[in-house]
């Protein structure tokens, strides 16, 4: 929701406006009936409070927006560059399958998997299993992407939120598109999270969200 009062002229009008409506309301009440007044009052009150729920701060800081943009300006080379933010999902036909055909369209792909990890193990800075799984699980995907003949790096990310992990890469290179990869609903940290939702709203590049269901896939382990 947007801060509806940014200057002195939007504070001397919402005054203005808000008076007008009371002056209004009680004119309506006094040659109508007075329910109708307030009919108009609580309808006024109603609709400016809908018209700021669905107005966006133009002001509001969007960093993972600020932080593709910087890497756009230090980004090399002219092929496209896709970010692709995945964990427990990297061993998934349906991801592979994607990273084969972003591939043969000339896209360079990186891959940034966040650590998984409990509040309780991150606190304690307890992170060691964790930490091997992921790298086990990313060294298994460039494997696969060498293997493939696919252009690919990969890098671990934050433990602590994926969208920190999402936000220091797009600094770092910028992206043409963020790929995310996640287990599916119900079963997906990251979606209760919101982490697709957020990154559609802030970036100006396309967002593909890809639910991978490990359960029911040959490859799972």
């Amino acid at each position: 929701m947007r801060n509806p009062v940014r200057s002195e002229a939007d504070a001397f009008h919402i005054v203005f406006g808000t008076a007008a409506v009371i002056a209004a309301s009680a004119i309506l009440g006094a040659v109508t009936v007075p329910l109708a007044g307030v009919a108009l009052f609580v309808g006024a009150l109603a609709g400016a409070l809908f018209w700021e729920l669905r107005t966006q701060d133009p002001d509001r800081r969007r960093p993972l927006r600020e932080a593709a943009l910087q890497g756009d300006r230090f980004a090399r080379g002219d092929r496209r560059r896709v970010l692709v933010v995945a964990n427990r999902t990297l061993r998934g036909e349906e991801l592979r399958a994607e990273l084969l055909r972003q591939a043969g369209s000339g896209a360079e792909l990186r891959i940034v998997a966040p650590i998984h990890c409990s509040r309780a193990h991150y606190i304690a800075s307890d992170i060691d299993a964790e930490l091997r799984e992921a790298r086990s699980r990313l060294t298994e995907a460039l494997e696969w992407a060498s293997g493939e003949g696919l252009a690919a790096s990969g890098v671990i990310g934050d433990p602590n939120v994926a969208l920190g992990a999402i936000e220091d890469e797009l600094r770092r290179s910028g992206a043409d598109e963020v790929i995310v990869s996640t287990h599916p609903p119900g079963r997906s940290n990251w979606l209760e999270t919101g982490i697709v939702e957020r990154l559609r709203d802030e970036l100006d590049i396309p967002v593909t969200h890809l639910v991978v269901d490990l359960e029911r896939a040959p490859t799972a382990a």
